[in-house]
């Protein structure tokens, strides 16, 4: 099962709807978060966002680093839920083939894991998403999103952020794919479980979307509401 979600707001409140529903897709108790904050450019930063996002929620956490990177898959076996954070998604990539993470998560896709990312987190799952290591701004405007080559778990494109109106470029760019894309915007998810997927959204505001493959017609995407659609996952 994966969970990708469009990322957090910069909330002085931070709303942990999305975490909770997971939490409870494990159907356990007191389940075992992995958590990977390989993407964000200060580790620390981004665990200490972590454990304030998970603060009212009843699991044991487990913080990669780059001293325990080598014991990942011993890690990934303990946990029930594998929550990779945001950040450059382009590094993200190559941290995990670099250490060859890529391989030992494609050995547990099966496994009975919450594959869980926000953001470059949740790109890193996909063939193909939309990133911003290369973005620049002026006054009005953000420039120069990119497709990112991704691991390709899932055959499929997401925008994560979509809220962000220069995204619509997104829309344009997914037809040179032939692929089924999602917009998902911040405090959104979508949830794939093998041909079915659904979304959760933190507030009523929050909205995600589906593009098919053939005529790349966006479809509003109800919370919960289940869809179908196969998307190919690669084990």
């Amino acid at each position: 099962m994966f969970a990708l979600i469009g990322g957090k707001a910069n909330k002085e409140i931070i709303g942990n709807k999305i975490e909770k529903e997971l939490v409870k897709l494990t159907n356990k108790e007191k389940p075992t978060i992995l958590y990977c904050p390989y993407a964000a450019k200060d580790i620390e930063k981004s665990n200490l966002k972590f454990k304030a996002l998970i603060r009212d929620i009843n699991v044991d956490i487990i913080f990669l680093s780059f001293k325990n990177i080598n014991q990942f898959e011993q890690l990934l076996q303990k946990s029930d839920i594998l929550y990779i954070g945001g950040g450059i998604s382009d590094d993200l990539v190559k941290i995990f083939k670099e250490y060859k993470l890529d391989i030992i998560l494609k050995r547990h896709l099966d496994d009975n894991i919450i594959f869980a990312g926000s953001s470059a987190g949740a790109m890193l799952y996909t063939l193909r998403s939309m990133g911003d290591k290369y973005m620049f701004s002026d006054n009005y405007h953000n420039y120069n999103y990119k497709m990112v080559d991704c691991l390709n778990f899932l055959n499929i494109t997401i925008c994560p952020h979509y809220q962000n109106e220069d995204l619509i470029c997104y829309n344009d760019e997914i037809k040179n794919y032939n692929l089924v894309s999602f917009g998902i915007e911040e405090d959104s998810a979508i949830v794939i479980d093998g041909k079915m997927f659904y979304s959760i959204k933190e507030e009523s505001t929050s909205m995600a979307f589906y593009f098919n493959n053939k005529d790349y017609k966006m479809t509003y995407l109800k919370e919960k509401k289940i869809y179908e659609e196969d998307f190919c996952i690669r084990s």
